[in-house]
């Protein structure tokens, strides 16, 4: 089947795909100016690189109650309010960026940005929508086409705003992404159908104690996905959420570089998500969440082992085609543990956690890499990401709509501890491989 083929097939699962489809259009041909640049104008504002990690930080604890408060929201009042009062408070966190003088603007900026649960991540109302509007069998292809067309999107704006930039373009690229989050509100007030029926709506709870043990229990079947979002956060924010901060201090890289890397980054995420939604629809989500695991890997490891601009932009593609396989792979696996009447909950707490944990790293990063230079930081990552790779081969289960579900044996443990050590051994042999 062709991308095109592709592309339609997913363009026809509903009203709902199209809304959210065109609401990341018009998101990301605004952000993908502002992920460029947003941390170059920290630094030149004055800021450090422990301060932009404060930033961060702020940014992080925000995203933790977002999460937690929109799952809520989207169980008890439905998914739609969830999601338009999330992108009003992408709209808020602008205003700060438009009128800021010091870096300590951008506090403000990063509170409600966080508090919208959509800064690099999927706020819970909308992983519930997806999947209440195509079913479970058809998620990974339904946030493959939103994704990929919002990446799309990006890509063809990343340069521009690295070029503006250089002349003193700040100020319209702030301007247009406040322009693209009002059509935006008004495109999800008018576009998006509520998909959370009645007898699935979440009452709440009848008292204190039965609210604070529903917030705080852990479903059992997402135990793994937690230990996975945990290392995977907390080592994200001591190195990604900084990374063009820490190229621009530490290599000397400008705007317009670090928008060509944006736009090799968006550019192979954009042609791969459809294709790779679609095929993990048909042969299983778990198999993806190794392999973009295994590519993350390979990309922490060019950025310890490299300084050379064009190697920077291969890791990126690569590093696009790992997110192209995760989040949808993620999402899917996630949601198909959960009942429809604690989805979005279900999903606001999978995020809540980890970033609860994750609050100080970005800071931590900042003073790693002051301490002990550029590879530090991204080499805490590279092991979170092994671990985390580990977890998901030996211990996450997938869910599939007419799939036998294997149940526990005597034999299961000893099973997985037999995979983990052959993890253990082809890891090693990795690292002979790449120091001697």
């Amino acid at each position: 089947m062709s991308f095109l083929e592709e592309l339609r097939g997913a363009l026809s699962l509903g009203s709902n795909i199209r809304a959210l489809t065109l609401r990341a259009l018009v998101t990301e041909a605004c952000f993908g100016m502002f992920y460029v640049v947003w941390q170059p104008f920290l630094l030149d504002l004055g800021s450090t690189l422990p301060q932009l990690g404060l930033v961060q930080g702020v940014m992080t604890l925000f995203a933790a109650v977002g999460s937690l408060l929109w799952g809520r929201i989207a169980d008890v009042y439905g998914r739609k309010p969830a999601i338009v009062a999330s992108v009003l408070c992408r709209l808020v966190s602008l205003f700060f960026c438009v009128s800021a003088r010091s870096w300590v603007s951008f506090i403000g900026f990063g509170a409600f940005m966080g508090l919208s649960a959509t800064w690099q991540q999927t706020n819970p109302a909308v992983s519930a929508l997806v999947s209440e509007s195509v079913g479970e069998e058809r998620v990974g292809t339904a946030m493959s086409v939103i994704m990929s067309l919002g990446m799309m999107a990006s890509i063809s704006t990343a340069s521009l705003g690295g070029y503006l930039a250089l002349n003193d373009g700040y100020g319209l690229i702030f301007t247009s992404c406040i322009a693209g989050e009002l059509i935006n509100t008004v495109l999800l007030t008018l576009g998006v159908n509520e998909t959370l029926v009645d007898q699935h709506r979440s009452k709440g709870a009848s008292s204190l104690f039965d609210g604070l043990r529903s917030f705080l229990s852990i479903e059992r079947g997402l135990l793994p996905l937690y230990v996975v979002s945990i290392l995977g956060t907390v080592s994200y924010g001591m190195s990604n959420s900084i990374l063009y901060g820490l190229l621009v201090d530490s290599l000397g890289f400008n705007t317009v570089q670090l928008g060509l890397m944006s736009t090799v980054f968006g550019l192979s995420w954009g042609l791969s998500q459809i294709p790779v939604g679609s095929l993990m629809d048909r042969h299983g989500r778990k198999i993806f969440m190794v392999l973009s695991q295994a590519s993350s890997i390979a990309v922490m490891l060019g950025y310890i082992l490299f300084r050379d601009f064009g190697v920077f932009l291969v890791l990126q593609a690569i590093s696009g085609l790992g997110h192209a396989m995760w989040v949808p792979a993620y999402i899917a696996v996630a949601t198909s543990h959960v009942p429809a009447e604690r989805r979005s909950l279900a999903m606001g707490k999978l995020s809540t956690l980890p970033l609860l944990l994750g609050i100080p790293a970005p800071l931590i990063g900042g003073l790693v890499y002051e301490a002990l230079g550029f590879g530090a930081p991204l080499m805490i990552r590279l092991f979170a990401l092994l671990a985390s790779a580990l977890v998901i081969f030996v211990f996450v289960k997938e869910r599939r709509e007419g799939a036998p579900q294997q149940g526990p044996g005597k034999t299961a443990l000893p099973s997985r501890l037999k995979r983990a050590g052959n993890c253990f051994r082809y890891v090693g042999a990795i690292f002979v491989e790449v120091l001697y």
